[in-house]
């Protein structure tokens, strides 16, 4: 009799567990506190106003997913979005609008905002928990903003600060300022080290951005030439093929996409690759007789 009403409190407690562990499993778990539009989050900041994070994503974005999975719910987080920012999420494709005044070119794209709606600073990108606090904690305090790096540039010649000055202009949509600042990485150090192989692809990119194909062209395949056997030449192949497909010319696209993907079996751009080819090369559904 003994043994039995032992079995029975081990079979007890060992379905307590389980429906403990399923509860967990079901609860989501707690997340910052956020707005869903930018009038109801300038309402809420109260005055003197605290700082506004404008998170801008989109559902497809897999790096938007990890922020809302792993940052927004991380306790640290939560206690200070809590006391110290606002946070309003926004689905940049739902706002449209919203996302092309801030001119948002990538997600995820966190813009802080002071009280008067003006920009203080952005972060682009995934970051972990402690560093997504620190970064607007140094922002709110004038710290790595735009503005505080072109007060440091008055009087420090660094070309790692000039990079991160190209940036910040960049993804602000401001491509004439940033251009200025990557050409002069470039021109101010050996053109073929790394932080010019950055630049170079930047400005490459802009060109891209702004469809002048040619040129984009030209630059990509300089880079390709000067930085070849590396990561930086290999991205610059890539970007010559993704190029070719943005015009339409999907003959060269595909030729340059597989010549990528033979010469660089099982890296992650030969992947990228694969996938891309697999989309030039699908056919269309074949339309259904009625």
């Amino acid at each position: 009799m003994r043994q039995t009403k032992s079995v029975l409190v081990v079979v007890a407690v060992m379905l307590l567990v389980m429906a403990c562990a399923q509860k967990e499993i079901q609860e989501p778990l707690e997340s910052a506190p956020y707005h869903t539009s930018l009038a109801e989050a300038k309402q809420a900041a109260g005055v003197p106003g605290k700082p506004i994070l404008v998170e801008f994503s989109t559902d497809w974005c897999t790096w938007c997913a990890t922020i809302d999975t792993v940052v927004l719910v991380d306790s640290a987080v939560i206690e200070f979005l809590s006391g110290e920012m606002i946070l309003v999420k926004i689905d940049a494709e739902a706002d449209s609008a919203l996302a092309r005044e801030h001119h948002i070119s990538g997600y995820p794209t966190t813009v802080m905002l002071d009280e008067n709606g003006e920009e203080i600073d952005r972060l682009v990108g995934y970051v972990p928990p402690e560093e997504y606090i620190q970064t607007f904690r140094d922002y709110a305090k004038g710290i790595g903003t735009l503005d505080d790096l072109l007060t440091r540039v008055k009087t420090e010649s660094d070309r790692a600060l000039y990079l991160n000055i190209a940036d910040k202009y960049k993804y602000r949509g401001a491509p004439e300022e940033a251009g200025v600042w990557f050409t002069r990485v470039v021109d101010e150090g050996d053109p073929r080290d790394s932080l010019s192989g950055e630049s170079r692809l930047a400005l490459a990119d802009m060109m891209r951005r702004s469809k002048n194909w040619d040129d984009a062209i030209k630059a990509y395949e300089a880079v390709s030439k000067d930085f070849s056997g590396t990561k930086t030449g290999d991205d610059a192949q890539v970007w010559i093929a993704i190029v070719y497909r943005n015009q339409g010319d999907t003959t060269e696209a595909l030729k340059r996409f597989e010549a990528y993907a033979k010469a660089n079996p099982g890296t992650e751009n030969a992947e990228y690759c694969q996938k891309q080819i697999e989309k030039l090369t699908a056919k269309p559904e074949e339309e259904v007789a009625e």
